[in-house]
């Protein structure tokens, strides 16, 4: 009998990232630079976040995000990981913050620019060896959730 396979999109998004940012710290693939302590993660906020795992978090988002549709630049990121003022307006996530994890990513090779489409040339879209890590992950997460 094989064992069971899961990939990104068949585990809750929640447990997903949690498990693979885990996976991120305790293998040392992310390095956190120094401004990581102080950075704010968008315009609308006042302060960095207090969570000290937080880089590991949004760059687990972020595989998991250009997993489930490709092709995202650090424009539209910097929109989805945004958020809303008090008076209605709109306020961009931190551009540095995602552009730099999106660069970690790219190095441990989970990530790379793809040059080949038209129409969005230079975003980003997972490789082979990083759909594995990730479905990886995922397949784990899973069975955990099943015992």
């Amino acid at each position: 009998m094989s064992t069971p396979f899961f990939t990104v999109k068949d585990v809750p998004a929640q447990d997903f990232i949690r498990a693979y940012a885990e996976y991120l710290k305790k293998n040392n693939k992310i390095k956190i630079p120094e401004w990581g302590s102080i950075v704010k993660t968008g315009l609308g906020k006042e302060i960095s976040p207090i969570d000290q795992d937080w880089m590991y978090v949004r760059a687990a988002a972020l595989a998991r995000k250009i997993y489930v549709r490709g092709h995202w630049g650090v424009r539209n990121l910097t929109h989805m990981f945004g958020s809303m003022n008090d008076n209605g307006k709109h306020e961009s996530g931190s551009g540095k913050v995602i552009r730099y994890l999106l660069q970690q990513l790219e190095a441990i090779k989970v990530l790379k620019k793809d040059n080949k489409s038209n129409l969005k040339k230079g975003s980003r879209i997972v490789t082979k060896e990083g759909q594995q890590d990730l479905n990886r992950i995922a397949t784990q997460v899973a069975l955990a959730a099943r015992k």
